[in-house]
């Protein structure tokens, strides 16, 4: 088994993507929970466009983690930021 050793700069760069990571979770995670809310008060058309935000945010999220890893923002990878919009979507409509 080969252990492999990061650099400082290397550690500063994953230490950037999760504090990243962290604060895109709590907006995505308050509008999860305010779509579900409105949803209960017949304003489905609100909690789509919430849930529209929640994708681009989650996109603009991995977007910048890629960069801060000087990797090209577009990839398939940004699928993954659509995940807790649709997740949302199957739960709340």
């Amino acid at each position: 088994m080969s252990v492999r050793e990061l650099s400082i700069e290397q550690v500063q760069r994953w230490v950037v993507s999760f504090l990243i990571l962290a604060v895109a979770s709590f907006p995505l995670g308050a509008l999860a929970a305010v779509s579900h809310t409105i949803v209960d008060e017949d304003r489905r058309s609100d909690a789509i466009l919430l849930m529209v935000v929640m994708a681009a945010l989650g996109v603009l999220a991995l977007a910048a983690i890629r960069l801060v890893h000087r990797r090209p923002p577009v990839s398939p990878w940004l699928a993954c930021g659509l995940l807790p919009a649709v997740v949302t979507a199957l739960v709340v409509l």
